[in-house]
């Protein structure tokens, strides 16, 4: 049963950020999965496109839904047309062409999208107990936690609770300084 409260726990954790954030005024950003390349009536061939299946906000390694879905981003891109002079590389021309597929499939100029997001298993408690990802469930001697691998492939002591990751983060997009305490001045 402690695992239970440790990710309803987690679950208020993160409705409390996504709200917030919205009530900060704070534009979500886009999710995108990737339309293979295919034929149309089998003739007609369609190149690699994005659909959008909804938003979230970016927290670092985590993208929450207002929905309260959680996943690991994928490859997080601006939809722009932003032309170099030049000689550029070859990865620079790749990302180029990608920010135009994006805004070729109607996602609007200057948004952030976010490719392909794994969705991370917060209903499945065996699951998130075997997770290798962001977001992972442990138990110790004070019981079950639900914690974050902010860096990938960083090994297990070196989570974080998630609520403190997430105050961290927010502090970040939102720009909130941690006020003195009264009575206390600056030097």
């Amino acid at each position: 049963m402690d695992a239970h409260r440790a990710v309803s726990n987690a679950r208020a954790v993160l409705a409390a950020a996504v709200e917030r954030l919205a009530a900060a005024g704070t534009a979500p950003d886009l999710l995108a999965t990737t339309v293979p390349a295919h034929r149309v009536l089998g003739v007609i061939p369609r190149r690699e496109s994005y659909r959008r299946n909804g938003e979230g906000f970016l927290l670092g390694a985590l993208l929450i839904t207002a929905s309260g879905d959680v996943f690991e981003p994928g490859r997080i891109v601006r939809a722009s047309r932003q032309v170099l002079p030049g000689h550029q590389s070859e990865s620079a021309r790749a990302r180029r062409e990608l920010r135009q597929r994006l805004l070729d499939a109607r996602f609007a100029e200057g948004s952030t999208v976010v490719i392909d997001a794994r969705p991370l298993p917060l209903d499945d408690i065996e699951a998130l107990r075997a997770e290798r990802g962001p977001l992972v469930l442990r138990d110790d001697h004070r019981g079950a936690a639900v914690l974050i691998r902010w860096m990938p492939g960083s090994p297990d002591d070196a989570l974080t609770p998630l609520d403190a990751y997430l105050r961290e983060r927010l502090e970040l997009v939102l720009g909130d300084r941690p006020s003195a305490p009264a009575g206390q001045g600056q030097a």
